[in-house]
This record gives C-alpha cells, structure tokens and sequence, in this order.
C-alpha cells in the first residue's frame, strides 16, 4: 500500500534541505498520538519506505513536489493518510521549509516486474568495533554483535588515551579483561563493489535479509532455493551524507539498479513475499528511505 503527497513549496530554497532523516522525521510526527507512536523509538524493523521528493531540483515558490510512501502493513498507510486528510490545504513543515499539503492519495501498486530502485539498495556487510580500556585500543570486526555481549564486554562511553589502535580477531577478544576494556564505539560496514565486494555476496545477503524481513513480520518460516532476481542491470553505487541526532555525520553506502526482474513462474506464497518487498523496500535501513522499488516503464 502507498500515499502519494503532492506538496506546493512556499518558498524557494536548496533541494537538499529536505533529505531522508527530514522526511522521516516529518512521518514520525504524524504518528504522535496514535497507536504506531511507538515506531519512532523501535530498534527493529519498522516495515514502511518511502522515496525522495520529486522532482530533484532546488525548490521554487509555488512549484508542486511529491513523494511517495509505502508499507505492507495497510493499517499503518490508513494512519499516515487520515492524519495527512487533516490538514490537506494546510502549511506543513519539512525540517525548516514550508510547504502547502495540496493532496494525499492512497493506492496500491499490484505485483509485476522488472522493478527500479528510486532509492539505493543500503546492505550491512558486517560492523566495525573498537574496544579499549582507556589506553589500548583494539578494532575488530563481525557480523555477529551479540557475540560481544555474550564474552561480557559493555558497550560504555569512556576517555581515551590510546597509546596504538591494533586489529584483533573476534576469537582473540575471549582473552581480554572484561573489567576493564568497553565497546567504544560501533560502525555499519556496508558491501560496495567500489571495494572489491563480489555480486553472488552481495545478492545472497540480499536475499538472506529479505526472508528474514518477511518471516519476521508475517511470522512464517518461508524460504525457496531460486536465487532472488533472475535477472538485474547494475547502474552505480552512491554515498547519502545524513546528519542524524545524537549521532553527527553519517555515511551510507548503496547502490542503484534497474531491470530487477523474476523469471520464473510464481506461486502465491512466493507473490507474497515479492509483494511484501516491493510494499516495504530493499536492504537496510527502508525507514530512512533507502531501498525503495518502483516498477519500472517498459514502454
């Protein structure tokens, strides 16, 4: 399910003033005091995406943008679209920037192929972890954080003095003094094929963190052995800069594709799960905007 939002800018002003963290921030907001007021602090998955404002150019007094949001969960999209009904006419604000509601229109997108990404694909790889004991410092990395809290180290803010930063293994951490080393500090390390990433790595996580997505939010056990695109047509890979609260300066590595198509014959199960990905998006990271599919025009 999708709301298309059709905005009258009230001012002229730079494109990206209103970048992902501004949109969400605003989507947020019209949750507050609803039944989904509790998104905004979730830690999980929170199963809705939405796309960049169109069209991408500075904005100009007057002119009309849009963007789209989209969710599996209906009930979700009918919140977002009874609020927006509210004060459809109505100034709203994006971060610091005026605009005039003009029209909210809510759809569906029925399943087909190939699709586009409106936005980058956004996959965690693996994280980056300094630990130190406020001398020493020791980088490591894994795909498994809980691995960490399960050799009892604490995740703390403390003062550092590092004397030398070294690499270490994840086993050779079972070795230091929990008493006194910490997490610092945790990064997201996300494929690039900039960096030497290979394509089947990169699709088979794909396809791993969809089933994982999905099973999750149905709470089935589904899983097929077909790859999860027969067929995709690489276009580029992009960094997104977002300053985020309580976090500073944040880089997001992703990548941009078109023809995302599925060959084979489905079955319903499988069109499920297809459609729960379009609704939802691709990747990490779809309720920051990232990952977001649209069909696209073969025509």
């Amino acid at each position: 399910m999708r709301l298309l939002l059709e905005l009258k800018s009230l001012q002229n002003a730079k494109y990206d003033l209103v970048n992902n963290y501004v949109i969400q921030g605003f989507l947020y907001n019209l949750l507050r005091d609803t039944e989904f007021a509790w998104l905004h602090s979730y830690k999980g998955f929170k199963f809705f995406n939405f796309s960049n404002v169109f069209p991408v150019e500075d904005f100009r007094l007057d002119k009309t943008y849009r963007f789209v949001v989209s969710s599996p969960n209906k009930k979700l999209i009918s919140t977002w679209y009874e609020k927006l009904r509210e004060v459809k006419g109505s100034c709203v604000k994006l971060g610091t920037l005026e605009f005039t509601l003009k029209n909210v229109k809510k759809f569906d997108l029925k399943l087909r192929f190939p699709w586009i990404t409106a936005t980058p694909i956004v996959l965690k790889k693996e994280k980056e972890v300094w630990i130190s004991n406020g001398f020493s410092l020791f980088k490591t990395r894994t795909n498994n954080i809980e691995a960490l809290k399960e050799m009892g180290f604490k995740k703390e803010k403390i003062k550092i003095n590092p004397r030398h930063e070294r690499e270490v293994k994840l086993e050779e951490l079972k070795y230091f003094d929990k008493s006194e080393f910490r997490i610092i500090k945790v990064r997201d390390i996300y494929f690039s094929f900039e960096k030497g990433d290979s394509l089947f790595a990169w699709l088979d996580a794909l396809k791993q963190q969809s089933l994982l997505k999905y099973n999750l939010y149905t709470g089935y056990d589904f899983y097929f052995e077909e790859p999860l695109f027969d067929e995709l047509e690489y276009r580029k890979e992009v960094s997104v800069m977002l300053r985020i609260k309580n976090r500073g300066e944040v880089i997001y590595i992703g990548t941009l594709w078109k023809k995302l198509s599925v060959m084979r014959r489905l079955d319903k199960s499988e069109r499920n799960f297809y459609k729960f990905l379009l609704d939802t998006g691709l990747g990490n990271h779809n309720s920051l905007g990232f990952g977001f599919m649209d069909l696209e025009k073969t025509v």
